[in-house]
């Protein structure tokens, strides 16, 4: 029975301690009643009764008269217990003590036992006889919880709380819940009680579910197989094993498809990950090849897709007697148990997980660790799966995207390029370089969202729509104009259904001229390009930069001229935003095209190890185009008159010219082509003829005049005189346009070389 009232009187009958727990007698305090004498502390209980009004009506006295510190515990009582009630309490103590489930124990000072009821000399697996008046830590080690007591008796916390760990007979794990508190007598402590539950299960079940979510929660961040790995294997070694290696079939992290089994030693693992925060070291190295020799649990394991859990009554030499290396580390670590878990998806094998207990985790497996490993190993072969798969996706994406990049650029005399390019996660990124007339060059870079085979194929759309408007000869800023137009058809969807227009195709397109070194160019959301001169000075072009494509807005042309042997450089922004402040990416980018010469493949290289020691995560493109001009003896402009006249004298000057150049086989074509062109000007155009030839690896001919009309393609008819101009143009011709200028329009015309030109 609990008592919250009580005083304790030294031997000259003086009160020296007064306990009101409860605050019955909120009159009487300690500092009232401590120097009493023992009658005077009585009249006062009685003259200020207790909070109910009655007067006590027994007081227990215990009396301690050895040493210097003799005294009396009188405790104060408002019930006394009459005969049914003290048989109840005395039922009630035998009946707690000797039927709980839980078990109760009695220790002395000496931290002997006492009494040990029915359910703790269980957990001992000892009799009555064996336990009672021996000490507790010489019960052995199968409910080891002599500190616990200890801790009591020594005058520390009045009650000690935790987990002991034991094991039963069979030597298995047992996980105890231990309570033990201070027995006092008065001030003196007289021993010490326990309460003993066994929790194992409990103990168990909880440690599966933490492992189970911190599965969930950290593993398969990232549709990267090896990561996957890595992360199962980090978090079994939180608390579940010593060590932990992955390894995945190589296959299978090229984006195979996983074999069925059983697997043969002829299929290629490779090391995806190892965890040992212990001393095991690992055979390989992660990321090498990995090999199993037969037959070994491991080989065994990818047989029949089914666990093997080595005990420890078997050595590391029975388990890998035809593996020397691995069987002499996991014997020089103190591996003492394992489990080798095959790694599996719908039946097929995706690889093998190990997990092995040494020091660190004394406690061997048992086949309850084998069904949490499985269900841990599960979670993992679910990603690793969705990344195979990702990463299948992603090759064919990227192998289509290079199929439908230009593998390699057209040989031109305007232009020397090289280029880099990587494929990204979030944009895919396209470019190209076109021939023109007149030895004109096309440069066009750009991207469109997302990554994937529909990006792919939009991306091949895209490049094939401006190869098209470029061919038209149609100035930069117009052409993005029209591609705008169309980018509603060629992308999914529609503009309004995009999250920003961050998510908008972008693109840059710019035509360069080497006869006088023009550059026109236009921006639908591409930075500018950058310019370095021979010196080494390194500046945007000056492009404008108008809105990202299907967002309906006009593009602004830019001009400006290239010096000669300049450098430029098209990139996209990812390289900006791999990692570090905006500026100072551009700094560095500035710096490595400065230093590179050039030589475009230099520049391309200097870009790339200085801005991309890690791949940029939208993928990263470099475009490098080193201009040259034309020399001026390669190029020849003759200006007519419009008296009918004039068209035999251009004819005739064509053909001289013709003759310096050493083309006298082409004169004919050519002197055909201006006949019939220049005649077409005075009679439906407006403005003097103008003919310019320009000789590169073909001879162009170029017919301009002031007018806006376009020619066309006439059929003419058997009695018909004239229309058929462009009809013999076209036959005499490899190819043939219309582009127009600010004063008008120029026909021209491209006619094959048998010959390479001469050298200048």
């Amino acid at each position: 029975m609990a008592h919250d009232t009580s005083f304790i009187l030294d031997d000259t009958g003086r009160v020296t301690e007064w306990r009101d727990g409860a605050g019955r007698y909120p009159a009487l305090s300690a500092a009232d009643t401590v120097g009493m004498s023992a009658g005077q502390l009585l009249r006062a209980l009685v003259e200020h009764p207790a909070d109910g009004g009655e007067p006590p009506e027994q007081l227990a006295l215990s009396v301690d008269a050895a040493g210097v510190d003799a005294h009396t515990l009188v405790t104060v009582a408002h019930a006394a217990l009459g005969p049914a009630a003290a048989r109840l309490e005395a039922a009630f103590e035998f009946s707690a003590f000797e039927q709980s489930t839980a078990g109760l124990e009695m220790y002395d000072a000496e931290s002997r036992v006492v009494r040990s009821n029915a359910a703790a000399l269980a957990m001992r697996g000892r009799t009555e006889g064996q336990v009672i008046g021996n000490r507790v830590a010489e019960l052995g080690s199968r409910l080891p919880m002599a500190d616990f007591l200890q801790e009591v008796l020594d005058g520390g916390d009045p009650a000690v709380r935790g987990k002991v760990q034991g094991h039963d007979g069979r030597g298995q794990p047992r996980v105890f819940a231990v309570t033990a508190f201070r027995l006092r007598d008065g001030r003196r402590t007289i021993g010490a009680g326990s309460v003993i539950h066994d929790v194992t299960a409990q103990d168990r079940a909880q440690g599966a579910a933490r492992l189970l979510a911190r599965a969930h929660e950290t593993i398969g961040t990232t549709l990267d197989a090896m990561k996957t790995a890595r992360e199962l294997a980090s978090v079994a070694t939180e608390d579940f094993a010593d060590a932990v290696s992955v390894d995945l079939i190589d296959a299978v992290l090229q984006g195979s498809d996983a074999p069925p089994p059983p697997v043969g030693t002829d299929i290629v693992l490779r090391r995806a990950a190892f965890e040992a925060p212990g001393d095991l070291q690992a055979v390989y190295a992660v990321g090498e090849m990995s090999y199993f020799t037969s037959p070994t649990p491991y080989t065994q394991a990818m047989a029949d897709l089914t666990p093997r859990l080595l005990a420890p009554e078997t050595s590391p030499s029975d388990w890998l007697m035809h593996d020397v290396a691995r069987s002499g580390a996991l014997r020089d670590a103190r591996i003492h148990s394992m489990i080798v878990l095959p790694l599996s998806y719908q039946g097929r094998v995706l690889g093998l997980a190990s997990f092995y207990r040494g020091p660190r985790h004394p406690v061997p497996f048992d086949p309850h660790d084998v069904d949490l490993a499985e269900q841990v190993s599960a979670t993992a072969c679910i990603h690793i799966e969705n990344a195979r798969r990702y990463t299948r996706e992603h090759t064919t994406a990227v192998t289509l995207q290079r199929k439908l990049l230009p593998k390699t650029f057209p040989e031109l005399s305007a232009v020397s390029t090289a280029h880099f390019y990587t494929p990204g996660r979030r944009h895919t990124v396209w470019f190209d370089v076109i021939a023109l007339s007149a030895a004109r060059v096309g440069i066009a870079i750009g991207q469109v969202p997302q990554q994937g085979l529909d990006a792919s194929v939009t991306m091949g759309r895209f490049r094939t729509a401006l190869g098209t408007l470029a061919s038209l000869e149609i100035p930069p800023d117009e052409l993005l104009a029209h591609l705008d137009d169309v980018t509603g058809r060629i992308l999914p969807g529609s503009p309004a259904s995009w999250p920003s227009p961050a998510d908008a195709p972008r693109c840059l397109y710019a035509v360069y001229d080497p006869v006088c070194g023009e550059l026109t160019a236009a921006s639908a959301g591409w930075p500018s390009p950058l310019v370095t001169s021979v010196t080494g000075e390194v500046a945007p072009a000056g492009v404008p930069v108008g809105a990202p494509l299907g967002q309906g807005a006009g593009y602004e042309l830019g001009r400006t001229t290239v010096a000669p042997e300049s450098m430029l450089i098209l990139y996209s922004e990812s390289i900006l935003e791999s990692g570090g402040r905006g500026e100072d990416r551009m700094a560095e980018l500035r710096g490595a095209a400065a230093c590179a010469g050039h030589d475009p493949k230099a520049t391309c290289d200097s870009i790339v190890q200085t801005l991309l020691g890690r791949q940029a995560a939208d993928g990263a493109a470099i475009l490098a185009v080193h201009t040259h001009r034309l020399p001026d003896d390669r190029v020849a402009t003759l200006t007519g008159s419009r008296d009918p006249a004039a068209v035999g004298d251009l004819r005739e000057r064509v053909g001289h010219r013709l003759e310096a150049w050493g083309l006298e086989s082409h004169a004919f074509t050519a002197e055909m082509v201006v006949s019939e062109l220049v005649t077409n000007v005075i009679r439906h155009a407006s403005g003097n003829p103008t003919v310019r030839l320009v000789r590169d690896r073909s001879l162009t001919i170029e017919v301009s005049d002031e007018a806006s009309t376009a020619p066309h393609l006439r059929h003419a008819r058997v009695q018909d005189e004239d229309g058929r101009g462009l009809m013999i143009v076209a036959a005499l011709a490899r190819r043939w346009g219309t582009r127009y200028t600010a004063r008008g329009k120029v026909i021209w015309v491209e006619e094959s070389l048998d010959e390479e030109p001469a050298a200048a």
